[in-house]
Order: structure tokens, then sequence, then C-alpha cells
């Protein structure tokens, strides 16, 4: 056997992970905690707030992608890209969620 014939079956896949998903869905989570963050202006406390759904969306959009392209890869890792998923839902449930419950709050 050559050396050649095992750098092809060494080679790990460097392709897209779900990183990016990840990332952008920990980000948005995260900045629903920045009114809490008292000793802050409240413009820039609560201007966070406002970017959650966005990228909640873009979290969900790429960890989509990035689960496509990974379509027929036995040994691809999907953790990262199901997990960005799955924090970008929460991110956009959550606002869902509180209008509801004042709505029918506000019905009583």
């Amino acid at each position: 056997m050559e050396p050649d014939e095992h750098v092809e079956e060494a080679q790990v896949s460097h392709g897209e992970t779900g990183t990016v998903s990840l990332a952008l869905g920990v980000a948005a989570v995260a900045m629903y905690g920045s009114p809490f963050l008292t000793f802050l202006p409240p413009f820039i406390r609560y201007f966070p707030v406002y970017l959650t759904v966005p990228l909640g969306i873009c979290a969900i959009v790429f960890g989509a992608c990035v689960l496509y392209g990974m379509r027929g890869d036995e040994g691809a890792d999907r953790r990262r890209a199901r997990a960005g998923i799955v924090l970008g839902t929460v991110t956009l449930a959550l606002p869902l969620i509180l209008l509801v419950g004042l709505e029918l709050a506000l019905q009583r």
C-alpha cells in the first residue's frame, strides 16, 4: 500500500458544521436577559430585545441550510445545527407565548 491511499480515508469533513446557527441561537436567547442589566441606560438595555426575532430567524434558516447540506453524509455531526434551530425556535416562540398570555389576561 502506498501512503497516498490512506490520505483520502483520514481526511475529516471540514465543511459546514452548524456553528453559525448555534452562535446566532445562543446570542438571541441571551439578548432576552439584557433588560435585567440595570446599570445600563434604558436605550442600551432594551435595544438588543429588538434584535432577538431577526437573530432567531437567521439561526433557523442557517441551521436548516446546514442540515440540508449534510443530507446523505452519514458521518456528519448535526448536533450544532439542530441546537441552533431549537434555540431559534425558542427565541421566536417566547414572544408569541407572552402575547397570547397577555391577550388572555386582558380578556378577563
